[in-house]
């Protein structure tokens, strides 16, 4: 049987396995939950209050994020903590199997809070829980306003996401076997936007037809 995990570890590229009968059943209980957790959790709160929060491991870039790329500055600055906030809530929520009480709403908008909601519920569908955590390695490329919304800023992340210490286990603690040809180590692109003010991340693009 298939393991239904997030997509952070089981994208299509490399596990094509899908079972087309419990894809409808898991997509039309996804559907009706993301919709009431989006509902229940509105805008969320804002993203600048971080002191104390629990972040990501976090590395220096590697060789291919250039720091010619990175940005800096105190924006930047507030944007990579932002980010870090929105990966400790990932590993909360999929720790627990709850995204409720995880600050996702916190730190993500969007299409970047809708499929993090996604990757739970695949998670939770599937029986299964994460344990351990993911490595990131963010720099900021770019910051700026943001076309059509006047008073707004965004900015864009380039990231190294590695996955190799985040592992499905079955929810009650037990380990199981990863999925077939996991790529352990791909990068990511990253948008963050300001909503009222505050930093949120909007947008989580996954390269995962390249490592880093």
């Amino acid at each position: 049987m298939r393991r239904l995990g997030p997509s952070f570890l089981n994208h299509p590229l490399r596990d094509t396995t899908r079972s087309v009968v419990v894809r409808g059943l898991v997509g039309a209980a996804l559907l009706a939950t993301l919709g009431a957790l989006l509902t229940a959790c509105g805008n969320g709160g804002s993203a600048q209050t971080l002191d104390g929060a629990s972040a990501s491991p976090y590395s220096p870039p590697p060789p291919g994020l250039s720091s010619a790329k990175a940005v800096d500055g105190p924006v930047a600055v507030v944007v990579l903590r932002v980010y870090q906030g929105y990966w400790a809530a990932q590993i909360r929520a999929m720790a627990t199997g709850r995204a409720d009480g995880s600050d996702l709403s916190t730190y993500a908008t969007g299409a970047a809070l809708s499929e993090s909601y996604a990757d739970v519920v695949r998670l939770v569908s599937g029986g299964l829980r994460m344990a351990g955590a993911p490595r990131i390695r963010p720099v900021v490329t770019a910051v700026g306003s943001l076309p059509g919304a006047r008073g707004e800023s965004q900015a864009t992340l380039q990231d190294c996401l590695d996955v190799s210490d985040w592992h499905q286990v079955t929810a009650d603690g037990k380990g199981i076997s990863e999925p077939d040809h996991r790529l352990l180590r791909y990068s990511l692109v990253v948008t963050a936007r300001t909503v009222e003010g505050a930093w949120m991340i909007s947008q989580v693009t996954r390269e995962t037809g390249r490592t880093c």
